[in-house]
């Protein structure tokens, strides 16, 4: 499920990109989940890839290592971050395994402009 093609989100075929750019949210959120659906956000496991030299460990809980997946759904922090808004928000919630099976659960419930 994870290998697949990201241009499946909503049916859409020209990718999640149009409904990234074209919801209501900060230009800084857009461009931010732009790169974590990429996958270009510089996590330590991505720096490692490249050739760096890292001891790598999730600098929120410092139990695991920071992949992206971990860092931005799977983290105990991050998982209390959620929490806190599915509380809120009043949603009965079981976090997915993937950052871009995320961003296609909110596409299917609540539209492009959620």
């Amino acid at each position: 499920m994870y290998k697949r093609d990201l241009a499946t989100i909503a049916g859409k075929k020209s990718g999640p990109w149009s409904i990234i750019w074209k919801s209501v949210a900060p230009t800084k959120v857009k461009c931010f989940t732009w790169l974590v659906t990429r996958r270009a956000c510089l996590t330590h496991n991505k720096l490692q890839k490249r050739g760096r030299i890292i001891a790598s460990r999730c600098y929120l809980c410092k139990e695991s290592l920071e992949t992206k997946n971990h860092m931005f759904l799977h983290c105990k922090v991050t998982t209390q971050v959620w929490a806190l808004f599915t509380n809120l928000a009043s949603l009965n919630w079981i976090m997915p395994e993937h950052t871009a099976d995320l961003l296609s659960c909110w596409v299917r419930k609540g539209g492009s402009k959620s």
